[in-house]
């Protein structure tokens, strides 16, 4: 496809996010060419290894290896604002992005965090980017959240699930969104917590279809069922991305014969 390639947008989702894995895979295997990347969350810290160059298939290794244990330090000092310290994960991103700056990747990432204090979205596009995934990874009230560049920093998804503006603002290439958000519950509500996790959960899915309406490719892996915290379903997480990412790459490759056209 010569050097026309594409922007990708890469949505919150925890461990339903490792889909994101699956359709690079698809992208790499279809030689189509990823220009930018912006990531929220879980689609922050896979972009980030992938903008840093590490192999596909050492990514879907490390997700099928990965556990709770791996990830989950518990926070034992009252008043850190989570239950999980995030060291871990600090230490596993550091074992492939140690001392990177966002200068120093392989391609132009952004990522998304959330002001805890304002509301505002805030993008991070230079700097550490360790510290920026960490921060867009911190799931209010889960994780404690980062404070970086004078902010108080938690998940990019309460803001931006599926980072399509951030995409679009790095460059003019067609913009590919994948979304790994969570499908809404059926049946009955057996305590007040699900009544109002499904009411986020429909507040957040208007936002995302608005936002992602002006993606012009929109992928979602069929992965809502599996619960946020099964990083043991990493492989069937992985595979659902793949699957996607085919049944979307006729569109994707005819965006870009397209855009070659007009050039």
């Amino acid at each position: 496809m010569d050097d026309i390639g594409i922007g990708l947008a890469l949505g919150a989702g925890a461990a339903r996010g490792l889909a994101h894995i699956g359709v690079l895979q698809v992208l790499d295997k279809a030689g189509i060419k990823v220009q930018h990347v912006a990531g929220t969350s879980i689609g922050s810290l896979i972009g980030a290894l992938f903008a840093a160059g590490i192999p596909l298939h050492t990514l879907e290794q490390l997700a099928c290896s990965i556990k709770l244990k791996h990830v989950v330090d518990f926070a034992f000092v009252p008043g850190k604002g989570g239950v999980i310290q995030g060291q871990k994960v600090r230490e596993l991103l550091n074992t492939f992005l140690r001392e990177k700056t966002f200068a120093d990747l392989q391609l132009p990432l952004a990522t998304v965090a959330t002001d805890l204090l304002t509301g505002e979205e805030v993008v991070f596009r230079e700097g550490s980017v360790v510290e920026a995934v960490l921060a867009s990874c911190a799931i209010p009230g889960v994780f404690v959240p980062v404070r970086l560049a004078g902010r108080i920093l938690v998940d990019g998804g309460l803001v931006d699930r599926v980072p399509v503006r951030v995409a679009q603002e790095m460059g003019d290439a067609p913009t590919v969104a994948v979304d790994v958000g969570p499908s809404l519950r059926t049946g009955h509500f057996r305590s007040p917590a699900e009544v109002t996790m499904q009411a986020i959960d429909i507040m957040q899915e208007e936002i995302v279809r608005l936002k992602a309406s002006t993606a012009d490719v929109f992928i979602r892996p069929e992965v809502g069922e599996f619960a946020a915290v099964r990083f043991d379903k990493a492989a069937d997480l992985v595979q659902r991305g793949r699957d996607a990412a085919w049944q979307a790459l006729p569109q994707i490759e005819s965006l870009i014969q397209k855009r070659k056209d007009l050039d």
